[in-house]
């Protein structure tokens, strides 16, 4: 069982090359788990500007079984890297779902694991743009 509330953790990418164009060693967020319903839980994610994160205040939607954790963390504005140095830009739709998993600590207030996302294409007007997976690593602890 996950406890409600709320959670402060990190995000990173694995491949070198992708975290440094962020400009950071990680990127902060902060969730508040809203409600828990046996092993199902729903809560609201938002990345920390500062540290590179993702506009916006975003939904994650997970599942527990035993020590194990899997959600999907929504963001509502898709944000994309487009070159080496971390120049970014923003687009008025919903970004690629991330898909997070990991392990619980023993006291369930720490939890560790690994994020990606899937290849796709993005739309701007009647031209697609790729989209490559990435996948990176990820902790969260308990606040109160």
């Amino acid at each position: 069982m996950i406890k409600t509330g709320h959670w402060a953790g990190q995000y990173k990418f694995d491949k070198e090359v992708h975290q440094k164009m962020t400009g950071f060693d990680s990127t902060n967020f902060d969730i508040e788990i809203t409600s828990v319903d046996n092993n199902n839980f729903i809560g609201k994610v938002q990345d920390d500007l500062t540290t590179g994160g993702t506009e916006g205040v975003g939904e994650i939607v997970g599942k527990i079984s035993g020590d194990k954790i899997a959600f999907v963390k929504q963001m509502p504005i898709l944000t994309v890297m487009i070159d080496k140095n971390g120049t970014r830009k923003t687009f008025n739709k919903r970004h690629k779902k991330i898909y997070y998993s990991g392990t619980f600590s023993r006291d369930k207030t720490t939890i560790k694991g690994k994020w990606k996302f899937k290849f796709g294409f993005i739309w701007v007007g009647l031209i697609p743009f790729p989209v490559l997976p990435s996948y990176g690593t990820w902790t969260m602890k308990f606040k109160d």
